[in-house]
């Protein structure tokens, strides 16, 4: 099937694909959620593989993949036109990227797009983070508890 725009058109096209901005808003949702949770975290560290997020107490990387990009499962669509290049490409990429996340010296987890939007990340990295979590609220809460009753003897 032949293309109904031009080359120059097409380009443009498809250089906004959920690439920047929308990407940046599926972390910015991540990390939020991270934040309120008080979870440490550090947000596009520079690691080979070029992870997302690394959760600092765990030690995992989070890749926060594009269903496009990446080939999701359940919503990738093959480009009709210049197919076999696109093939091609995104082969090669995935076969990279794979590479790359295989020489991590940390554990990873991948969300996808589409579990950002839904808020289906939160039971992905729910048990990931479980284990700090439980050591880290249990001083928080206490710090608050013990003010609380400062301020009642005190008052």
């Amino acid at each position: 099937m032949t293309d109904t725009v031009s080359k120059e058109k097409r380009s443009e096209i498809m250089s906004r694909i959920q690439g920047g901005i929308a990407r940046n808003r599926m972390e910015r949702i991540v990390h939020n959620w991270l934040k309120a949770k008080h979870i440490k975290h550090t947000m596009n560290p520079k690691l080979e593989g070029s992870p997302d997020i690394l959760l600092k107490d765990s030690g995992i990387c989070v890749f926060i993949d594009g269903c496009f990009w990446h080939r999701c499962p359940l919503h990738y669509r093959r480009p009709k036109s210049n197919a076999e290049f696109w093939r091609r490409h995104i082969e090669e990429t995935d076969a990279r990227r794979e590479e790359k996340r295989q020489k991590l010296p940390y554990g990873w987890v991948r969300i996808w797009e589409h579990d950002v939007k839904s808020g289906m990340y939160k039971r992905v990295l729910e048990p990931v983070t479980a284990k700090k979590r439980s050591g880290g609220f249990s001083k928080h809460i206490k710090k608050q508890t013990r003010a609380k009753t400062v301020n009642k003897e005190g008052g």
